[in-house]
């Protein structure tokens, strides 16, 4: 029954020191779940793996809400800022056409064929990452090896040179946490991505600046928001899910410690590591909010019209219904290709497997190269690793027990 959740049950702390067992109810409940969040936003939230899957595809349920609704749509007499322009051009905030089109000219950089040239490239920074970790003994898994690979990936992709990776950083880090109140980071940040067009449109080069700016010339260009958008998408989710993968797949290898012996045996294992971390405790726990354009039943239960809808996949990852003992951690299951931790259909990531390689290469270099590591003193507490709250795991590398 709906009638046993607190209206703000999700955010509760309680709840977040477990949220799983909150989805597991919703899923019992055989109905959406309404939830307040701290806006005073109602949710209709949604857990079980078939409605979820449901809902990622259904044709009434979306982004760009204003589209559908019967009212006045004349001009609001305040322009938006440059901020609401560009975040309201993000490619995960439209529906199709605008979403096809922007999708079909970005996705040629992230083709199986484009992704497999990069693995010699990735492969070398992971193993730099990994060797420059053994020679400090003691580091942190967030800021030693798991943040820096897909930032330089993903800036080697976009085309940004390497003096001005700390900056692309820094204001991913900025935006990213919602700390950016004043679009102050946002402004910055669209402001190098003008200067680096306009640099590629002099100069050209094999990157994917270059290869966006060269649509101007074909008349099927992304104007300059969109441009400022999705170079911003891309280092956002292009990197902070990365990061998030290798951070918690560290942290639940080393606290399942024959697991971490299997790989260690077989490094081979990584990519099964990066698949059930993603099932277990994938990067994204609720989809970016979605909109019913009408009345619609879904889940059980019947949605209102013009309300949000939240799509869960950490529930949908660990519904019973589909994973075999889901609350377990096992990089040996046989159900783990079930998952749907970068979503399904027309919004599915766009960078999965980019995501993907750089996870399974960072798991790798870290299971041949550290075969000692261990999680350090006082690390024994970490239970996730939640970047948007300033997230770490201490390490360190000592001698492996001799059997």
């Amino acid at each position: 029954m709906t009638d046993d959740f607190g209206p703000t049950e999700l955010w509760e702390p309680e709840t977040r020191r477990d949220p799983h067992a909150f989805y597991a109810r919703v899923r019992a409940a055989g109905a959406p779940v309404p939830q307040y969040d701290p806006a005073g936003n109602r949710f209709w939230i949604v857990a079980r793996h078939a409605d979820v899957l449901d809902g990622l595809q259904h044709p009434d349920i979306g982004h760009e809400v204003h589209r559908h609704q019967d009212r006045d749509l004349s001009p609001s007499p305040y322009p938006p800022s440059e901020t609401e322009r560009i975040s309201s051009r993000q490619l995960i905030a439209l529906d199709p056409p605008d979403h096809t089109r922007l999708r079909r000219l970005v996705s040629t950089a992230f083709t199986a064929r484009t992704v497999a040239r990069l693995e010699g490239w990735i492969a070398g920074v992971a193993a730099d990452l990994v060797a420059q970790a053994c020679r400090l003994g003691r580091f942190d898994a967030v800021t030693d090896l798991a943040d820096p690979l897909p930032v330089n990936v993903i800036a080697q992709l976009v085309g940004v040179p390497d003096d001005d990776r700390a900056r692309f950083r820094d204001w991913s880090a900025t935006i990213v946490s919602a700390s950016d109140y004043d679009g102050s980071a946002t402004l910055a940040f669209a402001a190098y991505v003008d200067d680096l067009a306009a640099r590629r449109r002099a100069e050209p080069r094999d990157d994917l600046i270059s290869g966006l700016v060269a649509l101007e010339a074909q008349g099927d260009a992304l104007d300059r928001d969109e441009l400022v958008a999705m170079v911003q998408l891309l280092l956002i989710a292009g990197q902070e899910t990365t990061v998030d993968v290798i951070a918690n797949a560290l942290r639940l290898l080393l606290t399942h410690p024959e697991q971490w012996q299997d790989l260690r045996a077989d490094p081979s294992l990584a990519s099964a590591v990066v698949e059930e971390t993603l099932r277990f405790r994938g990067p994204v726990e609720i989809v970016p909010p979605r909109f019913t354009f009408r009345e619609l039943d879904l889940a059980g239960g019947t949605i209102p019209a013009f309300e949000r809808v939240g799509l869960s996949l950490w529930g949908a990852n660990r519904d019973p219904e589909v994973f075999s003992h889901p609350d377990v951690f096992d990089v040996h299951r046989g159900d783990v290709a079930n998952h749907i931790a970068f979503g399904y259909g027309s919004h599915f990531c766009l960078g999965a497997s980019l995501g993907r390689l750089e996870a399974r290469l960072m798991l790798e270099a870290v299971a041949r190269e550290l075969p000692g590591l261990r999680l350090a003193d006082g690390a024994g507490d970490v239970e996730d690793v939640r970047l948007h709250h300033g997230g770490a795991l201490p390490l360190e590398v000592r001698p492996p027990t001799q059997s």
